[in-house]
């Protein structure tokens, strides 16, 4: 006997015999229900008073019997049955006990969430069928549904509906094939949770994000946004926009849903199963376009650490999510092989990313000290993604950077030496771009490229003065330098892009602590001279140069000098070792009593 699904419990044995029966009914071909079919159906439906849905492939034959009640419809899931670049090619017949024929909301949204050939609704009263409904996707807008009836139960001619359904049927196909590329086809999910700034702050958040993907690779053919006190622990959407954007995908074809909220394994497994597609969180979508842009060896280590341990306390819930084999947006970096070993195996690696990470740390930090030995003062580039930080370096400093009109273009530090006007050089780093909520775990992954910045002698914040966000864009990045513990590191401002700007009077902004603002544009090198001379001033302004004779039995004195300033010229005497120096003017005081001025020693 085959099964009958729903809710059967408390059936007589001989009504479930009659259920099992109704797979030996057929339909003709050219029909979509029979007389026979719906009176079967209706006296049963009507003995237990509960709803019976038939599954019926284009051969007529029942493929799926199943059981609801008179409150609610308790469809089967038929999706093994179903090809998502066209039609299922099954229909569904179902009764409304006590009720009309008219097909409910829940009715339309099961046909466009399965993409079934029809939806076929038998109002009943008493034991008779009294009209029929039937609704079926609309060829012209496939997120549509056209609705016919009321019709009778011994209705044969369906010619007008088999003829539509063939339509909606080509339709999609033809959308499917359209559709064919290997851009992944991306539908965005923002959050707008009561109390965090409101529905523009979601739209902000959301138009970044938007911007993210098509960073990554994705073509965005939607965004939606959910708005709500507490997410949903679940699938962090509610029910009735989990179901929206089922609609969504099935009607445009995506292949991928992005969500602006951080997911959890459990979370991602749930959504993937309700949407049958791709799922990634923001993060996970960051750390994309990370693996895609690292180039460095150094670069590829920190972006593999900061995925492996995002993915490690995901492993448990995520199910097969974490085996896909697909490739695109989300699956870069380590390694879809390392997914699927255990987390002794990825601890393994972590641990071994890790070490790899140090060694180079401490080559770093060696070259690093070199340069302080040479006194020569760094320029750490800070910004908000897509500022126009590299493309700044390449105009300053004469290089070949690679700057493209994208976010996260750089990832890898670049140093490079800047020529000041007074003929003095400083180092200049360009450094990772920054944005809003960038994950903890690229921080600690990238700390040893980040420490440029720590480390610095002047930290200059590049921001995009044609964005309308600059001043909340030049926010983050503050709070990104005081989770760095660089806040209290000399600071200079540099709008850039402001050849965009449609008005030719300086920016007013409204901005924290007393810090200087220079206008400039990278690209047609608008103000940058005067950007070279504030540099110079900030860092030389406070040094001078001053002459030191220092007597030959004060060795200890001649070496602080020369680890803590820079000795420009050094004479031997006979009254001792005269040294042309340049210090800072704090720095004069404790070497006053060797002051000369005059060069006039023999």
């Amino acid at each position: 006997m085959k099964e009958v699904h729903g809710a059967n419990q408390g059936l007589k044995k001989s009504i479930r015999l009659e259920l099992a029966n109704l797979y030996n009914l057929a339909v003709p071909q050219e029909q979509l229900w029979s007389l026979e079919l719906v009176e079967k159906v209706s006296y049963l439906s009507s003995l237990i008073n509960k709803e019976i849905a038939l599954y019926l492939d284009r051969q007529g034959r029942v493929v799926d019997v199943s059981i609801g009640n008179h409150r609610s419809v308790t469809l089967a899931q038929v999706e093994g049955k179903r090809n998502p670049q066209r039609l299922a090619g099954i229909r569904c017949l179902h009764t409304h006990p006590n009720g009309s024929g008219n097909l409910s909301a829940i009715d339309i949204n099961t046909l466009k969430k399965l993409r079934l050939d029809a939806m076929i609704a038998v109002g009943i009263k008493g034991e008779q069928a009294q009209e029929l409904f039937t609704g079926i996707i609309d060829p012209e807008q496939p997120e549509e549904v056209k609705i016919f009836g009321p019709d009778r139960p011994d209705k044969t001619d369906f010619s007008d509906l088999n003829r539509l359904i063939e339509q909606a049927d080509r339709q999609l196909r033809r959308i499917s094939e359209d559709n064919k590329s290997p851009q992944e086809r991306a539908i965005l999910v923002g959050i707008n949770s009561i109390g965090s700034g409101g529905s523009s702050e979601a739209e902000i958040a959301l138009a970044e994000l938007e911007e993210l993907a098509k960073t990554a690779g994705a073509q965005v053919i939607g965004k939606i946004i959910q708005k709500q006190s507490s997410l949903n622990s679940t699938t962090v959407i509610t029910q009735g926009k989990l179901e929206e954007l089922q609609f969504m995908v099935q009607a445009s074809n995506a292949n991928l849903v992005i969500m602006e909220a951080e997911l959890s394994g459990t979370q991602q497994r749930n959504l993937e199963e309700a949407l049958g597609c791709k799922v990634l969180s923001r993060t996970a979508l960051i750390l994309d376009i990370f693996a895609q842009r690292a180039r460095s060896k150094e670069g590829k280590l920190q972006v593999e650490l900061a995925q492996l341990e995002y993915m490690l306390p995901r492993l448990s819930g995520t199910g097969t999510a974490l085996s896909r084999l697909g490739g695109g947006i989300g699956t870069r970096g380590p390694g879809e092989t390392k997914l699927e070993t255990n987390r002794r195996h990825i601890r393994a690696r972590i641990s071994h990313l890790k070490r790899e990470l140090a060694a180079i740390s401490k080559q770093r930090n060696t070259l690093r000290q070199n340069r302080q030995k040479n006194d020569i003062p760094l320029v750490s580039l800070v910004g908000y993604t897509n500022a126009g930080k590299s493309t700044l370096l390449n105009t300053l400093c004469s290089t070949q950077v690679l700057a493209e009109d994208k976010l996260f273009a750089t990832l890898d530090t670049t140093i490079r030496r800047l020529p000041l006007p007074s003929g003095r050089t400083v180092l200049m780093a360009d450094t990772v771009g920054f944005i809003r909520r960038l994950p903890p775990g690229l921080l600690a992954a990238f700390k040893s490229t980040l420490e440029e910045v720590v480390l610095a002698d002047l930290i200059l914040i590049v921001a995009d003065a044609s964005d309308p966000q600059v001043e909340d864009q030049i926010r983050i990045v503050d709070e990104i330098l005081i989770e760095l513990k660089a806040e209290d590191k000399p600071t200079l401002i540099a709008l850039n892009k402001i050849d965009r700007l449609a008005t030719k009077n300086p920016l007013s902004l409204s901005l924290p602590g007393n810090r200087k603002v220079i206008e400039i544009s990278a690209l047609t090198g608008q103000g940058l001279e005067l950007l070279k001379e504030t540099i110079e001033n900030i860092l030389f302004g406070r040094r001078i140069r001053v002459k030191l004779l220092i007597p030959y039995d004060k060795g200890k004195i001649l070496a602080l000098l020369h680890n803590h300033s820079k000795v420009l010229q050094e004479t031997y005497t006979e009254q001792g070792v005269l040294l042309e120096v340049e210090m800072e003017k704090s720095q004069l005081k404790g070497f006053a009593e060797y002051r000369v001025y005059n060069s006039g020693l023999q």
